[in-house]
């Protein structure tokens, strides 16, 4: 917490960026990642799989028990390179299947990037700038688009 809240600040940037690398490189690694739990159980199932989505690898195995265990599909990771406030088109994909997420890419901590995410085939694309320092993003829609990621 202490280097978060001390260290992120844009004047200790400037100031101690080498030591502000240093921090951040032992931190640990995010990924993005996907569970999917099983919404329907039988107790015969015990031992197996539960997840039948043919485009996930996470899994979900009942015990005996009785008790589900999740374990998930990494769908971003890199080194240094994280995927943070994820956003989808939440007007037309909101508790729907979706194909993209959006998120503030992080160098070191510091938010110097916009990447898109196909979760599906977990390609990525970035938009980045020289000193540029993007937030959250949020997805707004083009008003008369007709594909997910229109906007």
């Amino acid at each position: 917490f202490e280097f978060v809240y001390n260290y992120l600040y844009l004047a200790n940037l400037r100031a101690n960026w080498d030591e502000v690398k240093q921090h951040a490189e032992k931190a640990p690694q995010p990924e993005a990642r996907r569970y999917v739990l099983p919404l329907s159980i039988d107790k015969a199932d015990t031992g197996k799989n539960l997840v039948t989505l043919p485009y996930t690898t996470a899994t979900a195995t009942l015990r005996s028990d009785e008790t589900i265990w999740l374990e998930p599909e990494v769908i971003f990771s890199g080194p240094r390179h994280a995927f943070e406030f994820p956003q989808i088109n939440y007007r037309k994909y909101g508790g729907k299947p979706y194909t993209y997420t959006y998120g503030l890419g992080l160098n070191h901590f510091v938010p110097d990037r916009l990447c898109k995410l196909n979760v599906k085939t977990k390609e990525t694309w970035v938009w980045q700038e020289p000193d540029t320092y993007p937030s959250e993003p949020i997805f707004v829609s083009h008003p008369e688009a007709l594909e997910e990621d229109d906007g």
